[in-house]
């Protein structure tokens, strides 16, 4: 009787609920007896944590206090070693690793290239450090940035598949990695409603959610939202928390936007009962940022909510091209095409966002383009 496949999942962050489940699910089914590794270290809130899935093993990674520094980029270079360490002594058929790090494209394309006896996966869920968010200082980082990045760029072609989260990652990777062996694997999750959800509110609405941080334009949300209320009062949203929160709340009150913030919210019942009450979502992070496709904007639509969006290449397109919402390249342009917006063509763009998730989107698409691949 022959000895069941291995496989092994690295992720140096917490993305097990995101999108790690739907690759294990994928190579249970295909037959891999599936270990999965993640670092004992939130790196959100900056502190040590205890084992948060009874499925999962956790691997130490040193403690660090802010998210650019030496002591972070430290940190994961050790968490890549530990991970390789794991596949050299107890070696696995296939082995998928998650990058960022860096790190771990570097260490396991590397050691593929000298064993090329196990497959490959690289999965390129952020860009670092093309995603760097601060303008003026990439020509002075010019030369780090360059190592860090080459560190990446020159062993992901040791991979039997790169994984990307959205085109723009893969239109930058192609001059690194062979086409035939790299596909964008959109960020997934069930579809919240199969069908149009009439809005419970007269008034037009607005939500925010997720993350409120650096990389988030909440300067230009604020502005998107005076420039509708001057024109019609609106409410809105905010589901989330971060460092930008009290400049986003400042802004709201400072041009008197009718809104209730929720702080951060889990629970999917909860989550529904607010957008029952919206009717677009914002999507705006600020340009410095390289991201084709957000959590929020899978949230939203998963719910069909069509999103007021200034994210360029995936979304852009899908927003521009499937009719999702409202792309913002002028605010007060913007502003003025929201007020024009019929309660027929509302409905139709809900109807819109309720098929492209269910195409495109949803957790089972996702399962089913991997398991082709493998």
């Amino acid at each position: 009787m022959s000895e069941k496949k291995k496989a092994y999942i690295f992720d140096v962050y917490d993305d097990y609920a995101l999108r790690l489940k739907y690759i294990r699910n994928v190579l249970e089914e295909k037959g891999y007896e599936t270990t999965v590794y993640l670092s004992d270290f939130d790196h959100f809130h900056k502190e040590p944590y205890k084992k948060r899935y009874d499925d999962a093993e956790y691997i130490h990674a040193l403690p660090y206090k802010k998210n650019f520094s030496f002591a972070r980029i430290h940190s994961h270079i050790q968490f890549s070693k530990d991970c390789l360490k794991v596949q050299q002594e107890n070696p696995a058929d296939l082995v998928y690793a998650m990058t960022p790090p860096n790190s771990t494209a570097y260490y396991f394309g590397k050691h593929r290239k000298k064993n090329p006896d196990y497959k490959l996966i690289f999965d390129v869920c952020d860009m670092w450090p093309e995603a760097f968010p601060v303008k003026g200082m990439k020509g002075v980082l010019a030369a780090p940035f360059g190592v860090w990045a080459h560190l990446r760029n020159a062993y992901l072609k040791y991979a039997d598949l790169v994984m990307t989260e959205c085109d723009l990652f893969r239109d930058i990777l192609l001059k690194y990695v062979p086409a035939d062996r790299m596909k964008t694997f959109w960020m997934c999750r069930p579809q919240a409603v199969s069908e149009v959800t009439p809005v419970e509110n007269d008034i037009l609405t607005f939500v925010y959610l997720g993350s409120i941080n650096y990389v988030v334009d909440v300067e230009s949300i604020a502005a998107f939202a005076d420039a509708v209320n001057r024109r019609q009062k609106i409410r809105m949203h905010i589901i989330g928390d971060g460092e930008s929160r009290p400049l986003f709340l400042s802004l709201l009150n400072q041009y008197q936007i009718d809104y209730e913030y929720h702080g951060l919210v889990f629970d999917e019942n909860e989550k529904r009962r607010i957008f029952s009450e919206c009717h677009y979502g914002f999507n705006m992070m600020k340009n410095t940022s390289c991201i084709g496709l957000t959590m929020k904007s899978l949230d939203y639509l998963s719910y069909d909510l069509p999103i007021i969006n200034n994210v360029p290449a995936d979304t852009w397109k899908f927003v521009d091209e499937e009719k999702l919402g409202i792309n913002v390249d002028n605010i007060e342009k913007a502003a003025e095409k929201i007020l024009t917006v019929t309660d027929e063509e509302y409905t139709q763009m809900q109807k819109q966002v309720i098929t492209f998730f269910h195409d495109h989107l949803r957790d089972e698409v996702f399962e089913e383009n991997l398991a082709a691949l493998l």
